[in-house]
């Protein structure tokens, strides 16, 4: 009989043994599927970004462009104006 019951103890041992081996699996599963989610959403945050940086580069080549051509107006206008000045001390 004392056979009987420490079979049946590594029964109940073996059981519980495999439920917990299911649970541990079921979460580093669910967990695993989670890093993947994650890494998806970094993946597409980092296209994102790197949209973001280009508009910003088109927006910077865009403005140096544009003070670069207000520079040179604002020279021009100078220019005009001490000429403009000549004419009338004349």
């Amino acid at each position: 009989m004392t056979f009987d019951l420490k079979n049946a103890a590594n029964q109940k041992i073996a059981v519980v043994s495999v439920i917990l081996l299911v649970i541990v699996s079921v979460s580093i599963v669910g967990l695993a599927l989670g890093v993947k989610l994650l890494s998806v959403k970094v993946n597409q945050q980092a296209a994102i970004i790197a949209e973001k940086d280009k508009q910003l580069e088109d927006g910077k080549v865009k403005y140096t462009s544009l003070a670069a051509r207000l520079h040179k107006e604002v020279k021009k206008v100078g220019e005009l104006e001490e000429e403009l000045k000549k004419y009338r001390r004349r």
